[in-house]
C-alpha cells in the first residue's frame, strides 16, 4: 500500500468547479488539467474534495482563525495530491491570477490595487473626497464577492486605511490621520456603561430633520462663553404663556406685553 508523505510530490493546476461542500471545511472540487480530462470524461460530481491548506498565522483549530472559504468557482489553484498517482487527495496551496485574453477589463486582480479607485462615493454635506492616491504595489486589498472592500494602502505618503460596505457606508482614515465615516442607513449605538467624548477644537452638529434628547438622571449644561438659541418659537416646561423681556410693558402685577415665540409653563 501507499503511503503518504514517501510518494513522489504530484503537484498540478486546476480550475475550482465546485465550492459548496456539504460539510462546510471550505473544500472544493478541482478539475485537475491534463488529469480528469473533461465533464464527459470525469463529471464535477465524481471530482474530489480538496482541502484547502491555510496560512500559517491561521490556527484551523477549534473555530479560531480565518475561514477557509475565499476561492470561488472559475479560481484557477496549484497544488498536489497527498496520495501521490492515486490522486485522491488533493489539497491545494494556493491560488493564480491572471489576465485572460490578455484583456485588462478580465484582469484578476481588483483595480484597487492597480492605481484605479472604481469606487464612487456620491458626496453629501461636508464629505470630502476619498483620499485614495494608492500606487501598485503598496495597496493590499480585500474584495468580496458582493463588492465589500477592505484596504490597507502603504503608499509613501499617502497612507490610508478603507472599509467599505457596498451600499455605501464606509469608514476612511488617511494619511494624516483624519477619519471619515459614512452611514447611509439608521446609526445605531448602544453603550452599556459610561462614555466620554473629548474634542480638542470646535464641534459642530447639523440635524436636517428632527433632534430629542432624553435623560433620565440630571443634565448639566457648563458654558464659559455666550449661549445662543435661535428658534421660531421656544418652549419652556412645556409652558403657553408669554415670556417678558428687558422694555416690556407691565403693571405691578400683570405683563401687557410680552415675547410670543418664548413661552414659560406655568
Amino acid at each position: 500500500m501507499k503511503q503518504i508523505g514517501i510518494e513522489g510530490f504530484f503537484w498540478w493546476f486546476g480550475v475550482v468547479e465546485d465550492r459548496k461542500d456539504p460539510e462546510k471545511l471550505g473544500r472544493v472540487k478541482v478539475r485537475v488539467y491534463n488529469f480528469h480530462g473533461s465533464k464527459v470524461e470525469t463529471p464535477t460530481n465524481d471530482l474530489q474534495w480538496a482541502f484547502i491548506i491555510m496560512q500559517p498565522t491561521s490556527a484551523g483549530f477549534n473555530k479560531i482563525g480565518l475561514s477557509p472559504t475565499g476561492i470561488v468557482e472559475g479560481s484557477t489553484v496549484f497544488g498536489f495530491f497527498a496520495d501521490g498517482q492515486n490522486g485522491q487527495m488533493p489539497m491545494i496551496l494556493g491560488t493564480l491570477q491572471g489576465i485572460p485574453d490578455k484583456d485588462v477589463n478580465k484582469h484578476d486582480v481588483t483595480p484597487l490595487a492597480r492605481e484605479n479607485n472604481t469606487i464612487n462615493k456620491s458626496l453629501i454635506g461636508p464629505e470630502p473626497p476619498s483620499s485614495y492616491g494608492s500606487v501598485y504595489p503598496y495597496n493590499k486589498v480585500f474584495q468580496s464577492e458582493s463588492g465589500h472592500v477592505i484596504e490597507i494602502d502603504d503608499t509613501p505618503n499617502r497612507e490610508r486605511i478603507h472599509v467599505y460596505h457596498k451600499k455605501g457606508s464606509y469608514t476612511e482614515i488617511n494619511q494624516d490621520g483624519r477619519r471619515v465615516s459614512k452611514i447611509v442607513d439608521d446609526n445605531i449605538e448602544v453603550v452599556l456603561k459610561n462614555k466620554t467624548v473629548f474634542v480638542q477644537g470646535d464641534c459642530k452638529l447639523e440635524v436636517k430633520g428632527n433632534c430629542k434628547v432624553e435623560v433620565n438622571g440630571d443634565y448639566s449644561l457648563n458654558v464659559k462663553g455666550k449661549i445662543s438659541i435661535n428658534g421660531n418659537e421656544v418652549v419652556i416646561n412645556n409652558g403657553k404663556n408669554g415670556a417678558a423681556r428687558v422694555n416690556d410693558q407691565t403693571d405691578s402685577s400683570k405683563i401687557l406685553k410680552g415675547s410670543s415665540s418664548v413661552k414659560i409653563g406655568d
